[in-house]
């Protein structure tokens, strides 16, 4: 008997589950991916209106920042939530909107080594600005991973006004 040129159903077989393994761990790291993509957007997100919040309170005069230990919700006291449209990556979560908090504490010389900006012999008030988002029971700070970084997010001010007309 003459061998018949061809493919037998048992090669045909081992193939297909060969590639039907392969297709199934290619979506698993699909989803991981899309995962890690989604965490990274919002961490960006809220680093953004974190810098956007910072930026907007140092622009404030410098008598109108009051000091303050603790974090407090805003400039007004009340409760601060990021709106969907200011913020839609952190928001996704119906229930469960994400807030900013603002801290502005006040530094003197004796609090670091060198001053700001080179301004010697005067205080400046330092402001830290954290984001929290996530769905409740499960809530992320920006701060909590900017400390592991080592990047907190804040900005300093001092007392001398930038120059006008």
């Amino acid at each position: 008997m003459k061998a018949r040129p061809g493919v037998t159903l048992v090669e045909v077989m081992l193939a297909g589950s060969i590639a039907a393994i392969s297709t199934l761990a290619l979506m698993g790291s699909l989803v991981v991916i899309a995962r890690v993509s989604r965490e990274n957007t919002q961490m960006l997100a809220a680093e953004a209106y974190a810098w956007d919040t910072a930026w907007t309170w140092l622009n404030k005069s410098y008598e109108n920042l009051s000091y303050s230990d603790e974090w407090h919700p805003s400039a007004q006291g009340a409760e601060t939530t990021i709106s969907d449209a200011d913020c839609h990556a952190l928001n996704v979560w119906p229930g469960s909107p994400a807030k900013c908090y603002v801290r502005v504490k006040a530094l003197t010389g004796e609090d670091v080594a060198s001053p700001p900006h080179g301004v010697a012999g005067t205080t400046w008030k330092e402001i830290q600005v954290d984001v929290e988002w996530g769905p409740s029971g499960a809530r992320k700070r920006l701060n909590a991973f900017a400390t592991d970084a080592r990047i907190p997010i804040y900005v300093t001010k001092c007392s001398i006004e930038r120059g006008g007309d």
